[in-house]
Parts: structure tokens; C-alpha cells; sequence
């Protein structure tokens, strides 16, 4: 088998890198050219996809480096290595860009996410008021036996405990819902922040560290 001489590596390098940024560049194009800038929901997406994306651009980038120098390492300051310059500093600043989108996304899925849990904590409170109505659970004793789940043959005192056993069933059920809200909540949040802030934040600092290493 040949050995692969120093000039096809670095092309090799090149070539992959330049395909890993060719790919964030059509996926970004992909998005944008639904062009619908006034919806919350669009800028989310594009921001969304330039975040996913740019840890691939990021070693494309790194890879075309590698190959310049492979291939040219007494020219500093080639046309490729300023192309990974200027390409790296505009998906620097495009990541920097990206950060208070998410931040504004993430304050606006928050507000959703704190309404849907008060929305389950209000059925909840809803529900254990209305369990302690003698009315409620005399009307739901009349249902239950008209639906056939109570023996018709039961006493009131009897019938009135299955029907209490059966609203605490219920609110035990919702207690469920209430708790996997929350836990939602937290999940979806946490993951935006650290996925997508956090991680925006660290791949501008790392695409600004391998533009500059480009040139100099």
C-alpha cells in the first residue's frame, strides 16, 4: 500500500475541511431561505442550526490550517489561511450574535413553561377544594352508580368512601402531572442554557482562537 506523501494529506485536510464548512453553510441556507425574520420561532431555528453546526465548521476550519501549514509552512500568510480568517471571524461574531437570541428564547420558553406548571398547580389546588365539598362528592357518588362502577346495594357511608378513594386517586394523578411538569421545566431550561448559550459563547471564543491562528 503507498504511503500518503505530505502534499496529498495536507490536500486531503483541506479538501475535508472545506467540505465540513460547506456543510454548515448549506444548512444555514436551507433555514434562511424561508426568510421569515418577524417570527420568534425562525430566529430560534437559524440560531439553533449555526449552534449545532459550528462544531463542524469549527473543525473544518481546523482542518484546512493543518493542511496549509502541512503543504506551505514557510508561507505565513497564504490566500487559504486567510480565507480560514475571514471565515472563522464571521462565524465568531455570528455565534456572539446568536448568544442574546438565545437568551431571549430562553426567557420566552420560560414564561411558557412557568405558565403550563401554574396551570397543573391550579387544577391541582382546584381539585383538592372540591374534594372536600360534601356536594361534589354526594353528585359524584350519583354518577358513579349510574355509570355501574358502585354497587347499587351499597350504604351511603360506603358509597361516599369509594368516591373519596376515587378523588384521591385523581388527585394523586395530578400531583404526578404537577411534578412532571417541573421536572420539565427544569430540563428543557437547563439544556438551553448550557447547550446553547454556554456552548455559543465557548465555540465564538474557540473559531475567534483558530482564525487568529491562521495569520499569525
Amino acid at each position: 500500500m503507498p504511503e500518503l506523501s505530505p502534499s496529498r494529506l495536507s490536500g486531503l485536510l483541506r479538501w475535508i475541511g472545506g467540505v465540513l464548512v460547506l456543510v454548515l453553510a448549506l444548512e444555514l441556507l436551507a433555514v434562511l431561505s424561508a426568510n421569515a425574520w418577524g417570527e420568534e420561532a425562525f430566529s430560534q431555528l437559524v440560531v439553533d442550526t449555526l449552534i449545532k453546526g459550528s462544531p463542524m465548521a469549527l473543525v473544518g476550519l481546523l482542518l484546512m490550517l493543518v493542511g496549509s501549514r502541512l503543504d506551505q509552512p514557510q508561507q505565513l500568510r497564504s490566500p487559504l489561511r486567510w480565507t480560514v480568517f475571514g471565515v472563522g471571524i464571521a462565524l465568531a461574531l455570528s455565534l456572539l450574535v446568536a448568544v442574546p437570541v438565545t437568551i431571549s428564547g430562553n426567557a420566552i420558553l420560560q414564561k411558557q413553561a412557568d405558565q403550563a406548571v401554574s396551570q397543573k398547580q391550579m387544577e391541582l389546588e382546584r381539585a383538592q377544594a372540591e374534594s372536600n365539598n360534601p356536594q361534589l362528592i354526594e353528585a359524584l357518588v350519583g354518577q358513579l352508580r349510574q355509570a355501574g362502577q358502585l354497587d347499587p346495594n351499597l350504604s351511603d357511608e360506603l358509597a361516599s368512601g369509594q368516591a373519596k378513594r376515587f378523588i384521591d386517586g385523581r388527585l394523586g394523578q395530578l400531583k404526578q402531572q404537577v411534578q412532571q411538569a417541573e421536572r420539565a421545566r427544569s430540563l428543557t431550561l437547563g439544556q438551553r442554557r448550557f447547550s446553547g448559550t454556554g456552548v455559543a459563547l465557548l465555540l465564538a471564543l474557540a473559531t475567534a482562537a483558530v482564525a487568529m491562528a491562521a495569520i499569525l
